[in-house]
């Protein structure tokens, strides 16, 4: 799995030769990634590369996961290889840096998600990264006995305090919610969750949101009824289907506060341009780019200034440009490695058009 000391390699990388980065769809039969990764390869001038990565694929990759991420430096005697559990479009690139954009955008869909089976008694927890579970814990709180009339399965929306539970089992329960969002809360800090979803009754899960602290809360993107035996696997796939849903009203809403926020000068700016004077900056909380956008750009060759057109020479240094074919990209590293966050944009019609933008820190 691609782990964040991983990515943070790709972020660091720094050779002198160029980088070949290779992303496979694997999810058809062998022979025929293999014959896409040949075909692909055609016409890249660089050798020692290419079989690099069609030895790993003929007598290294045991087909884990979906797809599959490559990354080779001769130059550098530099290969690293990375079996990923969701999809990606089969591509290769060739430039100075690993191509990380399609890590970013599958990063922004399936990166770091908590997941919360809740009931009275007790929890489950989850986290999935990049559509694998990473980690999971349980609790059990005391024993809360069932009425008749109460209703305990995943679609059950009657409240246990007008179903014939007495009070101490009510206080019980009450009890029990607080410890489960204790329990959540460490855990979710322990593996950096970025998104929430919980899962069991309506009722159960109300109980235990406001269980939460107001922090975590702010976190929760949806809920699905679910048992509380459901497998992981059965988890995950309500987890990548909610969070789908809930993914598309987010960025729809950021795209929103671009608009206004750049529309008034204030924390925003749209276009290439300005997007990657702020990625320069360091200013850049959040990058927001449409998945299909991609534009040139120029970068001075001693002090590395970006520009979105060409200079003949350079305002700060003096320096001479040389093209970018992907500028996007460049931009897409700069704020991964200053700590913002990018978010790539899908089906989303203002979005298209803007093409690039960005919410600022200042």
């Amino acid at each position: 799995m691609l782990s964040d000391k991983a990515l943070q390699e790709l972020l660091d990388h720094e050779s002198t030769g160029p980088v070949l980065s290779i992303y496979l769809n694997t999810e058809i039969n062998p022979d025929a990634y293999k014959l896409t990764l040949r075909s692909m390869l055609k016409g890249i001038e660089m050798p020692s590369d290419q079989e690099a990565a069609l030895l790993y694929i003929e007598h290294e990759y045991a087909r884990q996961g979906r797809s599959l991420a490559i990354f080779s430096c001769a130059d550098a005697d530099f290969f690293r290889a990375y079996p990923l559990s969701v999809s990606v479009h089969s591509r290769v690139h060739v430039a100075e840096k690993p191509y990380v954009r399609p890590l970013a955008n599958l990063l922004d869909a399936y990166g770091a998600y908590g997941v919360a089976l809740v009931d009275k008694q007790g929890a489950r927890f989850f986290y999935f990264h990049l559509g694998q579970l990473v980690e999971q814990e349980g609790m059990l709180g005391e024993e809360v006995r069932q009425s008749k009339g109460a209703s305990s399965n995943v679609h059950g929306r009657r409240s246990y305090e007008d179903a014939g539970v007495n009070n101490q089992d009510i206080n019980t329960a009450k009890k029990n919610f607080k410890e489960a969002a204790e329990h959540a809360v460490s855990f979710f800090e322990k593996q950096k969750v970025r998104r929430v979803l919980l899962g069991g009754t309506d009722e159960n899960v109300a109980h235990f949101q406001q269980a939460l602290p107001k922090s975590w809360q702010s976190l929760i993107v949806g809920s699905f009824p679910v048992g509380m035996t459901a497998n992981h696997q059965e988890v995950l796939e309500e987890t990548l289907r909610v969070g789908a849903k809930a993914e598309e009203k987010r960025e729809a809403g950021l795209v929103q506060q671009l608009i206004t926020s750049a529309a008034k000068a204030a924390d925003g700016v749209v276009g290439l341009r300005d997007t990657l004077h702020a990625s320069q900056e360091g200013s850049v909380q959040t990058l927001l780019l449409d998945e299909n956008y991609h534009a040139p750009g120029y970068r001075c060759q001693s002090c590395e200034y970006l520009a979105a057109e060409t200079l003949d020479i350079c305002p700060f240094c003096g320096g001479s440009f040389t093209e970018l074919p992907d500028a996007t990209e460049t931009a897409v590293r700069k704020v991964m490695l200053s700590g913002g966050v990018v978010e790539i944009v899908r089906d989303n019609l203002e979005m298209a058009e803007i093409g690039i933008g960005a919410l600022l820190r200042y």
